[in-house]
C-alpha cells in the first residue's frame, strides 16, 4: 500500500510540474507577444498631410451643413427631411472623428495594435454607424427627389460598395503579423513595415469615407441655396 501512495505522489508532482511548466510558457509567450506587437514605427501625421486633409474636410462638412436655416429654407425637400439629413451628417462627423482617430493625432509612434484598433474603429464607427446607419436615406432618392443625387446614383452605389471592402483583408493581415515566432532584426523590420503599410491603408479608407460625406455635404449646401 505504501508503494502505491508513493507512486501516486510521484504522478501528482509530475502533473503539477507539467501544469506549472505550461503556465510559465504561456505567460512568457504572451509577454513576448506583447513586446513583439509593440514594435512601433515613427511617423509624422502631417507628412504626407493625411490627417490634416481629413480634418480640413471635416471642417468643410460642418460648415456646409451649418448653412441650413429652417426659418429661411425654401427648397423642394421638406424642412424636417433636411433637418434629419443634417443630423445624419453630423453623426458621421462624430463617427469619423472617433477616439482611435483622435489618438493617432496625439502620438508620433504607432504600433501594430494602434493600427488594428484604428481599423476596428473604421469598421464599427465609420462604416457601420456612418455609412450604413446614418446615410441609409440615400436609398430613398425618390423621397429626397434630388436631381444631383439621382444623376450620380451609380457613383453613390460605388462608394457604398468600395467603403465596405476597403479594410476587410487588413484585419487578418495585422493579426498574422503579430503571431508568435522568434524575433530577429528581419522580423522587427517586417512588423514595422506592415504596421506602416497598414496605417496608410486604413487612413486611405478614412479619407475615402470623409470624401464621400464631403460630397454629400456639398449637395446639401446647394440644396439650402448657400
Amino acid at each position: 500500500m505504501e508503494f502505491f501512495k508513493q507512486y501516486l505522489k510521484i504522478i501528482s508532482y509530475s502533473l503539477l510540474g507539467l501544469v506549472f511548466a505550461f503556465a510559465s510558457f504561456y505567460l512568457l509567450a504572451n509577454l513576448y507577444h506583447y513586446l513583439e506587437i509593440r514594435k512601433d514605427f515613427s511617423y509624422d501625421k502631417n507628412n504626407p498631410p493625411i490627417v490634416t486633409d481629413i480634418d480640413a474636410s471635416l471642417a468643410t462638412i460642418q460648415g456646409n451643413i451649418n448653412k441650413f436655416n429652417p426659418n429661411t429654407y425654401s427648397g423642394s425637400i421638406p424642412t424636417n427631411k433636411m433637418q434629419s439629413i443634417k443630423q445624419n451628417i453630423e453623426s458621421c462627423l462624430i463617427s469619423i472623428n472617433n477616439d482611435e482617430y483622435k489618438h493617432i493625432k496625439t502620438v508620433n509612434k504607432l504600433s501594430i495594435l494602434d493600427v488594428y484598433k484604428l481599423r476596428e474603429a473604421y469598421e464599427n464607427e465609420v462604416y457601420n454607424k456612418c455609412i450604413v446607419t446614418n446615410l441609409n436615406w440615400l436609398t430613398e432618392l425618390n423621397d429626397v427627389n434630388s436631381t444631383y443625387l439621382s444623376n450620380n446614383k451609380d457613383l453613390t452605389q460605388y462608394y457604398f460598395d468600395t467603403l465596405k471592402s476597403l479594410t476587410s483583408y487588413l484585419k487578418k493581415d495585422l493579426i498574422n503579423n503579430s503571431s508568435y515566432y522568434y524575433n530577429t532584426s528581419i522580423v522587427s523590420t517586417s512588423i514595422k513595415d506592415n504596421t506602416k503599410d497598414g496605417y496608410y491603408d486604413v487612413m486611405d479608407a478614412y479619407t475615402k469615407a470623409t470624401n464621400f460625406v464631403l460630397y454629400l455635404s456639398n449637395w446639401y449646401r446647394m440644396e439650402v441655396g448657400a
